[in-house]
């Protein structure tokens, strides 16, 4: 017990935030989402050592948890070389794959950030929807605890509850089966629902009406007006450079300005624009190429363009 106690005073001399964020974890959450070594399906490895040593210099700065979460999030690329890519190896790589393969899909991201964030003593978690209800294809993000709840946060962003996700969340049917939002749970009744894994024993708990709630107070504060529609454009195949797309009154006003997904991004990442519903419109390319855009009668009009 003397070397036990001897130990954790020199951990609190060598990381004193580290130790602080741990007493603040109740022993439920810090048995299923801080002390466990895997997250969902990905192979079993000794992640914690390599994890450790690029997470926790990286927030040797920051005071609080809270902060580190947002500083790990926003730098995860800068810190791991790894980003998002179609061409990965696999979905459900584990920590150590990934930093390897550098290529990861969401699914890869999630589990390398959960295990960022408990090598640093923040329980973490992954959470998931089978599909979304205007695009095809599954999505995967991270969860924190912090301040008694459960916080959503994702790879390279600079802020909790992402904005692309959540309004995706706003459009979703409840009512359909494979669009509820589902948190993997060591007691949960689901399962957790990601395509494409070599294991569907992932027990999860359904947390549709959690972020259905955050999703209605995020269309509160960032919602449209009745006479705009969101505008969410594609262009495929998808290039590695950033171009820039112009949305552009029939005047020649230009409204907005927002780059394209690239070949880096999620699949289910768009450009995104706040069309006007009244009077003509045009997106306009590199080279002044022009193409009209008419809003549509739903909140949201997807756009998927081919190169020519």
């Amino acid at each position: 017990m003397k070397h036990i106690l001897a130990l954790l005073s020199l951990v609190a001399i060598i990381c004193p935030a580290f130790a602080e964020w741990q007493m603040e974890i109740p022993a439920d959450i810090r048995a299923n989402y801080l002390e466990p070594d895997r997250v969902l399906s990905e192979d079993d490895c000794d992640w914690r050592g390599p994890v450790r040593a690029i997470f926790q210099p990286a927030v040797q700065h920051c005071t609080s948890a809270r902060e580190a979460v947002l500083y790990i999030a926003a730098h995860m690329t800068e810190l791991t070389g790894t980003y998002y890519s179609a061409e990965r190896r696999r979905q459900d790589m584990n920590a150590l794959e990934a930093l390897e393969e550098k290529k990861i899909s969401c699914t890869g991201q999630t589990i390398l950030m959960v295990c960022a964030f408990r090598s640093v003593g923040i329980p973490a978690r992954a959470v998931g929807i089978p599909t979304w209800n205007h695009i095809q294809g599954n999505h995967t993000w991270p969860e924190v605890w912090l301040d008694g709840e459960w916080q959503m946060i994702e790879f390279n962003e600079k802020d909790f509850n992402t904005p692309w996700v959540m309004e995706n969340i706003g459009m979703l049917d409840a009512s359909h089966p494979w669009q509820r939002i589902v948190a993997q749970c060591p007691q949960g009744r689901r399962i957790f629902p990601v395509g494409n894994m070599r294991s569907n024993r992932i027990t999860a708990e359904d947390v549709t009406e959690r972020y259905r709630k955050l999703a209605a107070d995020w269309y509160a504060q960032n919602g449209l007006p009745p006479d705009t529609q969101r505008l969410m454009v594609d262009v495929q195949p998808r290039v590695d450079a950033e171009i820039m797309v112009q949305l552009v009154s029939g005047d020649g006003t230009v409204l907005e300005t927002t780059p394209l997904p690239t070949t880096r991004d999620d699949v289910r990442k768009f450009a995104t624009f706040n069309l006007p519903r009244n009077g003509q419109h045009y997106l306009v390319f590199p080279g002044n190429v022009k193409f009209p855009v008419q809003a549509t009668q739903g909140p949201v009009h997807i756009l998927r363009l081919r190169r020519q």
